[in-house]
């Protein structure tokens, strides 16, 4: 291991790294992003009150009910699998923002493994997670894309290989957060393929389709059209959390 033109053991720089966060976290106590709590561990960027404060999504929901029918309606997706109900000012609003928009990638991990715990509890079951992409320019400007952490979340519970870039965005579109339920879905029209080299890991297999918050579901029936043109057997819908169309999203 390398630090400047000091080469140190890996141990050594493993306890020089802990020395320095616990350097770091004594003259800026790290504290819940939601409540500003003070956090014992400054790994956890969301106290366990905040992540309580989210209302859990159930199969009985009426937003999982709603949202799910949409879906199915599509003739794309064939289940659908989330966490929480996106709340506006909620601590989720603000995770989900931290994770979009402030660099806290970790957060996308910590969704990732709390749905694919929820998918190992409903029972549902997949070959492989795809992200939805971000377009190529969102995600120079970003650096990465969240839904792909999420995804790497999912992987690290549930055991089964992340398609990274099997999906591709075409195009870019118009921010879907002003757009009715018919423009979205005409915004998306034919936005997204699938690379020729993943065609073949794509062929015959069940998909879990992966984004951070479904609305009104535009985004994911389009990339589930994709994955099943190149020959999915299913797709199985995914999302950290689900939303009302008149929650901003």
């Amino acid at each position: 291991m390398t630090v400047g033109d000091l080469h140190l053991p890996s141990h050594t720089f493993q306890i020089a790294k802990s020395v320095m966060r616990s350097f770091v976290d004594f003259i800026f106590p790290p504290t819940c992003l939601c409540c500003n709590v003070l956090m014992e561990d400054g790994r956890r960027k969301v106290c366990e009150s905040c992540w309580s404060s989210i209302e859990s999504l159930e199969q009985t929901h009426p937003l999982y009910l709603d949202t799910k029918e949409k879906l199915l309606a599509t003739g794309f997706v064939n289940n659908l699998v989330s966490c929480y109900a996106f709340t506006k000012e909620g601590a989720f609003q603000k995770i989900a923002h931290a994770l979009k928009y402030n660099g806290f990638e970790s957060l996308g991990r910590e969704l990732g493994g709390r749905l694919g715990a929820r998918a190992r509890e409903w029972n549902i079951l997949f070959d492989a997670v795809v992200p939805v992409p971000l377009h190529a320019a969102k995600h120079r400007e970003r650096s990465y894309n969240q839904s792909e952490r999420i995804a790497e979340g999912i992987s690290r519970t549930v055991g089964v290989d992340v398609l990274r870039r099997a999906l591709v965005r075409t195009r870019h579109t118009q921010s879907q957060t002003t757009l009715t339920h018919q423009q979205r879905k005409e915004n998306m029209e034919n936005a997204f393929t699938v690379g020729p080299k993943y065609i073949s890991q794509i062929n015959g297999k069940s998909v879990l389709l992966v984004d951070d918050v479904i609305t009104t579901g535009a985004t994911i029936s389009e990339c589930a059209r994709a994955l099943l043109v190149a020959g999915a057997a299913n797709v199985i819908a995914g999302s950290a959390a689900l939303a009302q169309k008149d929650s901003g999203l």
